[in-house]
């Protein structure tokens, strides 16, 4: 109590607005392309995640596993995810963010499709699910950080709203996912139905990436413009 006292004799600081911050709405964050692309994709890329989250208990239970099995699987993946984002962190150092993640998509891709095909093996293993999953959990793990950090490098004066915005969207997928995927199941066997969510938002990263790279590609043209016309001066 004594150490609280002296917040009573404090005097009230009026902290500068920013107004760039304030004037700026969710719709002209959307408006964006850079920032709805990279949005897309790491909502995408989550909610493949949170698919595979909501059918793997259904899943692993059919196959005879144990509540105790279907535990542990959750390891191996957790431990990908981090060597993804560790690995992200390292390679940063020696390339841009813009040069890694067009390979990191269509190795998030390939795997996503590798998880699905692996659902029209006979007697598939749980080995054979998690190995193309596991590939998946270091692609997502790598590609969040670069994703995050483009959608947010148009609004250096308002990260916390764009960051809000993109965290919502996110969920907002998420939770799409699980839904269609908790309600799917009681229709169809609890593996495929699983797989085929997290097959459909390849299409989504895909739409994302063309998205975010049509306004570099834009920018550039824009800049090249400028440039001729001032030469041409």
């Amino acid at each position: 109590m004594v150490l609280i006292l002296p917040i009573f004799w404090l005097k009230p600081t009026t902290k500068a607005r920013n107004n760039s911050q304030d004037g700026l709405t969710f719709t002209d964050l959307l408006r964006s392309k850079t920032y709805r692309g990279n949005v897309l994709i790491y909502a995408a890329c989550s909610a493949s995640f949170f698919a595979w989250l909501t059918g793997s208990p259904f899943i692993l239970s059919e196959m005879g596993y144990s509540p105790a099995v279907i535990g542990l699987s959750y390891v191996p993946q957790t431990i990908a995810f981090l060597i993804g984002g560790y690995g992200c962190r390292a390679a940063l150092q020696k390339w841009q963010g813009k040069q890694l993640l067009p390979w990191l998509l269509v190795l998030f891709a390939v795997s996503v499709i590798a998880t699905w095909a692996a659902g029209f093996i006979s007697h598939v293993s749980l080995v054979e699910i998690l190995i193309p999953f596991c590939v998946m959990a270091i692609a997502n793990g790598a590609i969040y950080p670069i994703v995050v950090a483009q959608a947010l490098r148009p609004f250096p004066h308002a990260t916390g709203r764009a960051a809000a915005l993109q965290n919502t969207l996110q969920l907002g997928l998420c939770f799409l996912a699980s839904l269609v995927v908790s309600w799917l199941i009681s229709i169809s066997t609890p593996l495929l139905t699983t797989t085929s969510v997290m097959l459909s938002t390849v299409v989504l990263v895909a739409l994302g990436y063309m998205m975010q790279r049509c306004e570099e590609v834009d920018c550039q043209n824009h800049g090249n413009a400028e440039v001729a016309h001032s030469e041409s001066h």
